[in-house]
Protein backbone atom coordinates (compact mmCIF):
# COMPACT_ATOMS: atom_id res chain seq x y z
CA UNK A 1 0.00 0.00 0.00
CA UNK A 2 1.35 3.40 -0.99
CA UNK A 3 1.83 6.05 1.66
CA UNK A 4 -0.75 8.40 0.10
CA UNK A 5 -3.41 5.71 -0.07
CA UNK A 6 -6.11 5.78 2.62
CA UNK A 7 -7.52 2.57 4.10
CA UNK A 8 -11.03 1.77 3.04
CA UNK A 9 -13.71 2.76 5.54
CA UNK A 10 -15.25 -0.17 7.29
CA UNK A 11 -19.00 0.07 7.05
CA UNK A 12 -20.77 0.40 10.40
CA UNK A 13 -24.43 0.67 11.32
CA UNK A 14 -25.68 4.24 11.30
CA UNK A 15 -27.15 5.58 14.51
CA UNK A 16 -30.27 7.75 14.55
CA UNK A 17 -29.72 11.25 13.23
CA UNK A 18 -31.48 14.54 13.84
CA UNK A 19 -34.09 13.54 11.27
CA UNK A 20 -34.98 10.42 13.29
CA UNK A 21 -35.96 12.44 16.37
CA UNK A 22 -38.48 12.53 17.87
CA UNK A 23 -39.38 8.88 17.21
CA UNK A 24 -42.55 8.40 15.22
CA UNK A 25 -45.60 8.30 17.42
CA UNK A 26 -47.27 5.62 15.31
CA UNK A 27 -44.30 3.28 15.74
CA UNK A 28 -44.24 3.69 19.50
CA UNK A 29 -47.98 3.12 19.77
CA UNK A 30 -47.57 -0.16 17.86
CA UNK A 31 -44.64 -1.01 20.12
CA UNK A 32 -46.75 -0.33 23.21
CA UNK A 33 -49.58 -2.58 21.96
CA UNK A 34 -47.18 -5.39 21.07
CA UNK A 35 -45.40 -5.09 24.42
CA UNK A 36 -48.73 -5.11 26.27
CA UNK A 37 -49.71 -8.30 24.45
CA UNK A 38 -46.40 -9.96 25.29
CA UNK A 39 -46.70 -8.83 28.91
CA UNK A 40 -50.19 -10.30 29.07
CA UNK A 41 -48.83 -13.64 27.83
CA UNK A 42 -46.08 -13.53 30.45
CA UNK A 43 -48.69 -12.78 33.09
CA UNK A 44 -50.84 -15.75 32.08
CA UNK A 45 -47.86 -18.13 31.93
CA UNK A 46 -45.95 -17.08 35.04
CA UNK A 47 -48.45 -15.62 37.52
CA UNK A 48 -48.48 -16.56 40.32
CA UNK A 49 -44.88 -17.63 40.77
CA UNK A 50 -44.88 -17.46 44.56
CA UNK A 51 -47.83 -19.02 46.41
CA UNK A 52 -48.67 -19.36 50.08
CA UNK A 53 -47.85 -22.61 51.87
CA UNK A 54 -50.84 -24.80 52.66
CA UNK A 55 -50.84 -23.94 56.36
CA UNK A 56 -51.25 -20.24 55.51
CA UNK A 57 -53.32 -20.41 52.34
CA UNK A 58 -56.42 -21.71 54.11
CA UNK A 59 -57.88 -19.75 57.00
CA UNK A 60 -60.73 -21.53 58.85
CA UNK A 61 -63.86 -19.63 59.78
CA UNK A 62 -63.87 -17.88 63.13
CA UNK A 63 -60.10 -18.26 63.42
CA UNK A 64 -58.24 -16.03 65.88
CA UNK A 65 -57.33 -12.57 64.62
CA UNK A 66 -53.65 -13.52 64.75
CA UNK A 67 -54.25 -16.19 62.08
CA UNK A 68 -55.83 -13.65 59.73
CA UNK A 69 -53.01 -11.20 60.32
CA UNK A 70 -50.39 -13.85 59.61
CA UNK A 71 -52.21 -14.81 56.41
CA UNK A 72 -52.42 -11.19 55.26
CA UNK A 73 -48.70 -10.59 55.88
CA UNK A 74 -47.76 -13.71 53.94
CA UNK A 75 -50.08 -12.77 51.08
CA UNK A 76 -48.62 -9.26 50.95
CA UNK A 77 -45.06 -10.64 50.71
CA UNK A 78 -46.04 -13.16 48.02
CA UNK A 79 -47.86 -10.47 46.01
CA UNK A 80 -44.83 -8.18 46.20
CA UNK A 81 -42.52 -10.88 44.84
CA UNK A 82 -44.95 -11.85 42.08
CA UNK A 83 -45.58 -8.29 40.94
CA UNK A 84 -41.87 -7.41 41.07
CA UNK A 85 -41.05 -10.28 38.69
CA UNK A 86 -44.02 -9.72 36.38
CA UNK A 87 -43.63 -5.96 36.03
CA UNK A 88 -39.85 -6.15 35.94
CA UNK A 89 -40.20 -8.35 32.86
CA UNK A 90 -43.07 -6.26 31.47
CA UNK A 91 -41.06 -3.06 31.82
CA UNK A 92 -38.08 -4.67 30.10
CA UNK A 93 -40.29 -5.86 27.23
CA UNK A 94 -41.87 -2.43 26.80
CA UNK A 95 -38.50 -0.68 26.82
CA UNK A 96 -36.99 -3.08 24.29
CA UNK A 97 -40.01 -2.92 21.96
CA UNK A 98 -40.05 0.87 21.97
CA UNK A 99 -36.38 1.22 20.99
CA UNK A 100 -36.54 -1.56 18.38
CA UNK A 101 -39.75 -0.30 16.76
CA UNK A 102 -38.51 3.32 16.77
CA UNK A 103 -34.92 2.86 15.64
CA UNK A 104 -34.43 -0.78 14.67
CA UNK A 105 -32.00 -3.38 15.98
CA UNK A 106 -28.95 -1.21 15.23
CA UNK A 107 -29.12 0.63 18.59
CA UNK A 108 -27.87 -2.25 20.70
CA UNK A 109 -26.63 -0.03 23.52
CA UNK A 110 -29.96 1.77 23.80
CA UNK A 111 -31.85 -1.52 23.79
CA UNK A 112 -29.73 -2.71 26.70
CA UNK A 113 -30.26 0.58 28.55
CA UNK A 114 -34.02 0.35 27.99
CA UNK A 115 -34.23 -3.26 29.15
CA UNK A 116 -32.15 -2.74 32.29
CA UNK A 117 -33.68 0.62 33.28
CA UNK A 118 -37.29 -0.33 32.57
CA UNK A 119 -36.91 -3.75 34.16
CA UNK A 120 -35.31 -2.48 37.35
CA UNK A 121 -37.68 0.47 37.72
CA UNK A 122 -40.63 -1.80 36.97
CA UNK A 123 -39.67 -4.18 39.77
CA UNK A 124 -39.16 -1.33 42.27
CA UNK A 125 -42.40 0.35 41.17
CA UNK A 126 -44.33 -2.90 41.63
CA UNK A 127 -43.09 -3.24 45.21
CA UNK A 128 -44.02 0.37 46.01
CA UNK A 129 -47.42 0.05 44.34
CA UNK A 130 -48.13 -3.19 46.21
CA UNK A 131 -47.27 -1.45 49.48
CA UNK A 132 -49.59 1.46 48.67
CA UNK A 133 -52.57 -0.70 47.76
CA UNK A 134 -52.01 -2.98 50.74
CA UNK A 135 -52.03 0.09 52.97
CA UNK A 136 -55.29 1.17 51.33
CA UNK A 137 -56.91 -2.19 52.05
CA UNK A 138 -55.76 -2.10 55.64
CA UNK A 139 -57.34 1.33 56.05
CA UNK A 140 -60.54 0.08 54.34
CA UNK A 141 -60.78 3.08 52.04
CA UNK A 142 -60.31 5.65 54.78
CA UNK A 143 -58.69 8.92 53.77
CA UNK A 144 -55.00 9.33 54.43
CA UNK A 145 -52.49 12.15 54.17
CA UNK A 146 -49.42 12.30 51.95
CA UNK A 147 -46.97 14.99 53.05
CA UNK A 148 -49.84 16.77 54.79
CA UNK A 149 -52.17 16.60 51.76
CA UNK A 150 -55.38 14.59 52.39
CA UNK A 151 -56.03 11.93 49.75
CA UNK A 152 -59.44 10.54 48.86
CA UNK A 153 -59.97 6.96 47.72
CA UNK A 154 -59.60 7.92 44.06
CA UNK A 155 -56.45 9.90 44.76
CA UNK A 156 -54.98 6.94 46.63
CA UNK A 157 -55.64 4.69 43.63
CA UNK A 158 -53.97 7.21 41.32
CA UNK A 159 -50.90 7.29 43.58
CA UNK A 160 -50.84 3.49 43.71
CA UNK A 161 -50.84 3.10 39.93
CA UNK A 162 -48.45 6.02 39.48
CA UNK A 163 -45.83 4.39 41.69
CA UNK A 164 -45.70 1.53 39.19
CA UNK A 165 -46.20 3.12 35.79
CA UNK A 166 -44.32 6.35 36.41
CA UNK A 167 -41.18 4.35 37.18
CA UNK A 168 -41.70 2.10 34.17
CA UNK A 169 -42.17 5.21 32.04
CA UNK A 170 -38.97 6.67 33.48
CA UNK A 171 -37.01 3.59 32.41
CA UNK A 172 -38.60 3.45 28.96
CA UNK A 173 -37.96 7.15 28.38
CA UNK A 174 -34.33 6.84 29.42
CA UNK A 175 -33.89 3.95 27.00
CA UNK A 176 -35.50 5.79 24.09
CA UNK A 177 -33.65 9.04 24.76
CA UNK A 178 -30.29 7.32 25.19
CA UNK A 179 -29.96 7.12 21.39
CA UNK A 180 -29.32 10.88 21.50
CA UNK A 181 -27.18 11.05 24.61
CA UNK A 182 -27.58 11.69 28.36
CA UNK A 183 -29.38 15.02 27.99
CA UNK A 184 -32.15 13.65 25.81
CA UNK A 185 -32.33 10.50 27.96
CA UNK A 186 -33.04 12.69 30.99
CA UNK A 187 -35.76 14.68 29.20
CA UNK A 188 -37.42 11.57 27.77
CA UNK A 189 -37.17 9.87 31.17
CA UNK A 190 -38.94 12.74 32.92
CA UNK A 191 -41.58 12.69 30.16
CA UNK A 192 -42.13 8.99 30.79
CA UNK A 193 -42.32 9.60 34.53
CA UNK A 194 -45.06 12.20 34.01
CA UNK A 195 -46.70 9.99 31.40
CA UNK A 196 -47.20 7.20 33.92
CA UNK A 197 -48.82 9.67 36.31
CA UNK A 198 -51.11 11.02 33.56
CA UNK A 199 -52.10 7.48 32.56
CA UNK A 200 -52.90 6.63 36.19
CA UNK A 201 -55.10 9.68 36.60
CA UNK A 202 -56.96 9.07 33.33
CA UNK A 203 -57.47 5.38 34.10
CA UNK A 204 -58.92 5.94 37.57
CA UNK A 205 -61.21 8.75 36.39
CA UNK A 206 -62.45 6.81 33.34
CA UNK A 207 -63.11 3.62 35.29
CA UNK A 208 -64.92 5.59 37.99
CA UNK A 209 -67.17 7.12 35.32
CA UNK A 210 -67.73 4.05 33.14
CA UNK A 211 -67.92 1.34 35.79
CA UNK A 212 -69.37 2.97 38.88
CA UNK A 213 -68.56 1.16 42.10
CA UNK A 214 -65.41 -0.56 40.79
CA UNK A 215 -62.87 -1.02 43.58
CA UNK A 216 -59.34 -0.13 42.50
CA UNK A 217 -57.21 -1.28 45.41
CA UNK A 218 -54.89 -3.81 43.80
CA UNK A 219 -51.80 -3.49 41.61
CA UNK A 220 -53.37 -5.66 38.91
CA UNK A 221 -57.09 -5.86 38.02
CA UNK A 222 -58.73 -9.22 38.72
CA UNK A 223 -60.69 -9.74 35.46
CA UNK A 224 -58.67 -11.28 32.62
CA UNK A 225 -60.09 -9.03 29.90
CA UNK A 226 -59.56 -5.95 32.03
CA UNK A 227 -55.93 -6.91 32.59
CA UNK A 228 -55.18 -6.80 28.85
CA UNK A 229 -56.95 -3.47 28.35
CA UNK A 230 -55.20 -2.14 31.46
CA UNK A 231 -51.76 -3.04 30.07
CA UNK A 232 -52.53 -1.59 26.63
CA UNK A 233 -53.92 1.64 28.08
CA UNK A 234 -51.03 2.37 30.42
CA UNK A 235 -48.31 1.44 27.94
CA UNK A 236 -49.88 3.50 25.14
CA UNK A 237 -50.53 6.65 27.17
CA UNK A 238 -47.01 6.49 28.64
CA UNK A 239 -45.22 6.29 25.27
CA UNK A 240 -47.44 9.03 23.81
CA UNK A 241 -46.36 11.33 26.65
CA UNK A 242 -42.71 10.40 26.04
CA UNK A 243 -42.96 11.46 22.39
CA UNK A 244 -44.87 14.66 23.14
CA UNK A 245 -42.66 15.64 26.06
CA UNK A 246 -39.25 14.86 24.60
CA UNK A 247 -39.69 15.93 20.97
CA UNK A 248 -38.08 18.88 19.29
CA UNK A 249 -38.63 20.75 16.08
CA UNK A 250 -36.74 19.35 13.14
CA UNK A 251 -34.37 21.81 11.45
CA UNK A 252 -35.78 23.47 8.35
CA UNK A 253 -34.10 22.38 5.15
CA UNK A 254 -32.20 25.06 3.31
CA UNK A 255 -34.14 26.51 0.40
Amino acid sequence: MHENEQPENVSSPQLPTQADWPPRLSRLIVAAIVAAGLSFLLLKVLYPIFVLPEDLAYVPEQAPIEVYQKHDRAQYEADGKNFAVIFGLSGAVLGACCVVFAFGMKCVKSIVVAVVASGCFGAVGALLSNWMFNYMRERSGQSLSLMGVPLSGMAQSIVGYSLLWSLIGLGVGVGIGSVRGPGKALIAGVSGLLGGAVASMLYVVLVAQISIGTVMNRVLPDAVGTQLLWLVFFATVTVVCIVLGSGEKKPKSAS
